[in-house]
């Protein structure tokens, strides 16, 4: 089951498939109006990206030409939203990002939601859950603004799929069901509402595959198929049809599963989307494997790894696969080829199970010898035995040369961290607010009120109020007189940051001084140091301290120590 990229195009496959269906090519641009030139892009960017990325950048043009920011603003994100599928992952965050900053000056907060989620959605594609979840926060809020209930389900079920993605099943199943019941009793003539029950279904299904329950699962994704009955040919019928086949193969329906994985694998042929093969290709393995093909299993492993490595696609089912191949040459009598996809199996292994990884290891080994036996068993078993020690040798090779790596690496952080907090313990120079606030962001301030709370927030910060643990936006919005909302707007439009990035970067540049400057403290536990600066939890406070120096605070202590000792 592919986790990543297949969730997100699947909510935008859906989010789409009540839009107008074109099949202009290309070459056929000239004429094209803006809105027909985006209605193009949408039809076709999950055939072809790189056609639709085509189609909006055509688009672009003509805002630029008719000098409109708005429709820029818009064809930026929809260019990004093309590169994220191509993937061109880099180009689509700084088409984001460029978006954001026109949007804020027209605060447009549809556009403002779709980019953040857009956002939010490429770091889950890349594993950074972590950025993937404030992103959520932020689209969220914005999602709020819109007045569109449908808007703020979509985060929701992006939340869902976080959790999904991190094993929490029967969190994300409650979830799922939670958005499923509010889109059953939502009063709204938008058609997407019925794409986002389609979703939150084929998630629901896929969640109760995940924990080996094919009889839930079967139950939700026929209610997903029944709502396309008409639409056999949509890339959507056909990952629920490759759920279909997972259900089949769960209740041990081999033969079946193969028919409807061959399905799959003829559809997303037909669309030159070879990506989407790894999930058929990896069923009809399996399926093939428990039917006693060990040839035929191969061929479809082998292919599979292929397509990963070609994509560089993280596939969490990946190891299962290498086990299988090992299995498949081992009966088949190539001992090469067993030990080759054996070695691969346990590296993978110890990273995602190293608690379980020395009994599985032993497991193993007494397979190989059961292998050897056919031939010079004492040959096999030495030469398994050569392999593994070289294996070990190698694994602590590789781990002295990555701590070195490390240690070099931190220090050259510290270094560059040194001359930051030189900068940061100068004194700040007495000028006009008007001047200050000039230099410090990129935007004029024209707001009389937005000036004033930015007068207010420099003497929050000379307080060092941000330091107490229940500094929230509430709080701070209370000291300074006006509500949440707008407080918000003034950080995010001119601090060019979120009310958390803020307060987190206040407090992490004062444990940077105080840090540096009191030997006591530098003794005090994490956590107390934590608590210290206003955070609950030291672990908030590890995280957020790493994201802005790039080192953990026991590495920055560690060094200052180091320093003042010698």
């Amino acid at each position: 089951m592919q986790y990543k990229k297949t969730f997100f195009l699947l909510l935008s496959i859906l989010t789409l498939l009540c839009s107008l269906s074109l099949n202009a090519q290309t070459d056929s641009l000239q004429g094209k109006s803006y809105e027909e030139l985006i209605k193009l892009h949408e039809s076709t960017l999950f055939k072809n990206p790189t056609d639709s990325k085509t189609y909006a950048l055509a688009a672009y043009k003509i805002a630029q030409k008719e000098n409109d920011s708005r429709k820029t603003a818009y064809a930026i994100y929809h260019i990004a939203y093309a590169n994220s599928y191509i993937p061109l992952n880099n180009e689509a965050l700084k088409g984001i990002e460029n978006s954001i900053s026109i949007a804020k000056k027209f605060n447009d907060n549809l556009l403002l939601f779709k980019n953040h989620n857009l956002r939010a959605n490429i770091f889950t594609n890349i594993g950074k859950e972590s950025e993937a979840i404030d992103e959520y926060g932020v689209a969220k809020q914005y999602a709020i603004l819109t007045d569109n209930p449908l808007n703020k389900i979509v985060v929701s079920l992006n939340i869902a799929y976080v959790k999904k993605v991190h094993e929490n099943h029967s969190g994300a199943i409650e979830l799922f069901k939670e958005n499923l019941n509010i889109l059953n009793t939502l009063k709204t003539s938008d058609p997407k509402q019925e794409t986002y029950k389609k979703q939150a279904l084929f998630n629901i299904a896929d969640c109760y595959l995940r924990i080996k329950n094919p009889k839930e699962a079967k139950k939700y994704n026929d209610l997903a198929i029944e709502m396309l009955r008409n639409e056999e040919a949509s890339m959507f019928y056909n990952l629920l049809l490759m759920n279909e086949a997972i259900i089949n193969y769960q209740m041990k329906e081999f033969d079946k599963a193969i028919e409807i994985s061959k399905k799959a694998i003829s559809y997303y042929t037909s669309i030159n989307s070879e990506d989407q093969l790894i999930t058929p290709y990896f069923y009809l393995g399996k399926s093939n494997y428990q039917l006693k093909n060990h040839k035929d299993a191969i061929q479809y492993l082998e292919k599979v790894n292929a397509i990963i490595a070609k994509y560089k696609i993280v596939y969490s089912d990946q190891k299962e696969g290498y086990e299988i191949l090992y299995k498949c040459y081992q009966k088949l009598g190539d001992s090469i080829k067993a030990s080759k996809n054996l070695e691969t199996y346990l590296v993978l292994l110890k990273k995602t199970d190293s608690i379980n990884s020395n009994a599985n290891y032993k497991i193993l080994e007494n397979e190989i010898t059961v292998l050897d036996s056919n031939n010079q068993k004492q040959q096999k078993l030495a030469k398994y035995l050569y392999i593994s020690l070289a294996f070990l040798l190698f694994i602590l090779v590789g781990f002295f040369i990555w701590f070195k790596h490390k240690q070099k690496q931190n220090k050259l952080r510290f270094k560059k961290l040194l001359v930051t907090i030189e900068t940061l313990e100068k004194p700040k120079e007495k000028i006009v607010a008007e001047e200050i606030i000039t230099k410090e962001i990129s935007n004029p301030v024209t707001d009389e009120n937005a000036l004033q709370i930015l007068k207010a927030l420099e003497n929050f910060e000379e307080k060092k109020l941000y330091l107490r643990q229940d500094c929230t936006l509430g709080y701070v919005a209370k000291k300074l007189k006006t509500n949440t909302s707008y407080l918000s707007n003034v950080i995010n439009t001119y601090k060019e940051k979120s009310f958390k990035s803020y307060l987190s970067e206040l407090r992490i540049n004062a444990a940077l001084i105080q840090l540096k400057n009191d030997d006591k403290l530098r003794s005090y536990t994490i956590k107390a140091i934590a608590e210290e600066f206003g955070f609950k939890r030291s672990e908030t406070f590890s995280r957020a301290f790493k994201a802005q120096t790039d080192i953990y605070p026991s590495v920055y202590i560690k060094n200052l120590e180091n320093q003042h000792n010698k």
